[in-house]
């Protein structure tokens, strides 16, 4: 059985910039972390530096893969979650602004 998480993830697509990479899209969103499709395989405990773009404001951060689900092998596209090592200590303040630009979405389940 799942438990609820700690902190409530929102269901917004924000652009994600990654260090070497390709740009990706979040699904979803919190103050702890992302989830997000990509093509590049990662495995958990990999380590990421990227920058959110809320708007037109870029929010610098470092994070840790902690769990990946592959669609099709090694190599193909998978969804991966992601939790902030670090991030702007500002990051909160303007989540919520663009939270309430873009109106409150709440992800209901629990993955």
């Amino acid at each position: 059985m799942h438990l609820p998480r700690a902190v409530p993830r929102f269901e917004h697509r924000l652009a994600v910039r990654l260090r070497g990479m390709l740009p990706v899209y979040t699904r979803d969103v919190s103050e702890s972390g992302f989830c997000a499709d990509m093509l590049q395989p990662m495995k958990a405990g990999d380590v990421l530096e990227g920058a959110l773009l809320l708007g037109d404001e870029e929010v610098p951060f470092q994070g840790e893969v902690m769990w990946t689900r592959r669609s099709a092998g090694e190599r193909a596209r998978g969804r991966y979650g992601v939790r902030f090592v670090s991030i702007d200590g500002d990051f909160q303040r303007r989540l919520v602004a663009y939270r309430r630009l873009q109106g409150k979405r709440l992800v209901r389940w629990f993955t």
